[in-house]
């Protein structure tokens, strides 16, 4: 059965619940692959994907090239700031398994901006997940800032029902911690100059996605 669609599951834009969401309706299915992080890169890049005869769907984190052919490509983003001081929280509370990049970081505890700075944090959209790849061509891109609206076309699009009021792996805590950073304009504007690459290409496909 030839592969339908590729989700990538860019990290903290809502892609825990998608793949709750896809789960229902795709089953058995689906396949999610989070064994292939490129921020963590403990595996071959060119590595071969391979997946069971009867996948139809794929999602997880992975780069945005890893699955070739005709398959509907798919991805929800987020703001590239909001993003890093969701990662940067989420990263902080999680056990140490993420990778050899988590591993450093739970060691260094770094300040926020020194975390911006990161090596696959500082351009994560850009290069780490897509990198040479022409998001122009995906089918479907959904910004996390409007995911009820954008869950809705992409289920007209797919003719499936997602659920935008599903939230998965997400902390009251870690929303207020994000909210008093972003309310900081000068650590914001220092978190964006480093963020550059990302915010513009954030920047062009939600204006060409408007």
């Amino acid at each position: 059965m030839p592969l339908e669609i590729v989700s990538v599951h860019f990290p903290k834009a809502g892609g825990t619940s998608l793949a709750g969401s896809l789960r229902v309706h795709f089953g058995e299915d689906l396949a999610l692959d989070y064994d292939h992080d490129p921020v963590h890169a403990n595996y071959a890049l060119n590595e071969p994907p391979h997946l069971a005869p009867n996948i139809r769907v794929v999602h997880g984190h992975f780069r945005g090239d890893r699955y070739a052919g005709p398959a509907f490509r798919m991805t929800f983003l987020r703001e590239p700031v909001s993003n890093l001081i969701s990662i940067y929280f989420f990263w902080r509370a999680y056990p140490e398994s993420a990778g050899q990049l988590h591993r450093r970081f739970l060691a260094e505890r770094p300040a926020i901006l020194a975390f911006a700075q990161y090596p696959a944090i500082q351009t994560l959209m850009s290069e780490t997940y897509f990198g040479n790849v022409d998001l122009d061509q995906f089918d479907f891109i959904g910004f996390h800032e409007r995911r009820c609206d954008d869950l809705r076309r992409l289920s007209g699009m797919l003719g499936v029902e997602l659920d935008g009021d599903l939230h998965l792996n997400r902390t009251a805590k870690a929303i207020a911690e994000e909210q008093a950073i972003l309310s900081n304009a000068s650590l914001v504007a220092a978190l964006r100059n480093h963020l550059s690459k990302d915010v513009a290409l954030y920047e062009r496909l939600l204006n060409r996605h408007a």
